[in-house]
């Protein structure tokens, strides 16, 4: 069995450097471990892991979609709406944010040990897995004439369901049928699912059902 193998902070910071001069090349921007751009109505998050295991170098590139308001939405029925005037990298690299839907990675392996590493190739392997990823995302999300399609598509080839189900509420609320999204998120909480997301002692399904009954009584 291959043996995982720790890069040293000295190698870590050239594979960092390597990673953000591709994503320039692909003009996105960076913050921390992630690289992210704005796409029309949606935001793009990609994520490059690099290991090495004995004898042999291992790459990954995680990709997620989401409509670039969806945390707006979030933060304003989570009572963080003052969120909304962060830097975007927020919605990147933030831990009260949506998770986005997450598109199959893109995995690139070689005989390569660190003794022996040739950062070029490093680069040029990074470069076609993020611009393929990147390609694959904006092939995507230009397939979707509205939101309710990019939902249906996330329902339906999303790898699990957790957390669609926010999504699904909070563009409910985006369009203004509080009364659905009301529905759906108690009967959640009749399951005993309150979400991921507390907030000053309250589960964001919790908060949901507040925002929407007073969107309702207000209406």
């Amino acid at each position: 069995m291959a043996k995982r193998i720790l890069v040293s902070k000295e190698l870590k910071k050239e594979l960092k450097k390597v990673q953000d001069k591709v994503a320039k090349k692909l003009q996105l921007k960076s913050r921390d471990w992630a690289y992210f751009k704005k796409v029309g109505n949606y935001f793009i998050i990609h994520r490059i892991g690099i290991g090495f295991q004995t004898g042999s170098f291992a790459m990954n590139v995680k990709t997620q979609v989401k409509p670039y308001i969806i945390d707006d939405i979030f933060w304003e029925v989570f009572d963080m709406a003052s969120n909304s005037q962060e830097p975007m990298s927020l919605r990147a690299v933030g831990a009260f944010t949506v998770e986005g839907l997450s598109l199959p990675d893109k995995v690139a392996k070689e005989d390569w040990t660190m003794e022996n590493l040739d950062l070029e190739k490093v680069e040029t392997k990074v470069f076609k897995a993020l611009s393929e990823a990147h390609e694959e995302a904006l092939k995507l999300i230009t397939s979707f004439s509205d939101f309710e399609d990019f939902y249906a598509y996330t329902v339906e080839n999303g790898p699990s369901l957790a957390g669609y189900d926010l999504i699904g509420m909070l563009l409910m609320i985006h369009c203004e049928q509080y009364a659905d999204a009301l529905r759906m998120a108690e009967d959640l909480i009749a399951k005993r699912k309150h979400g991921r997301f507390q907030n000053k002692g309250k589960w964001i399904n919790e908060y949901i059902v507040d925002y929407c009954k007073e969107k309702i009584k207000s209406d």
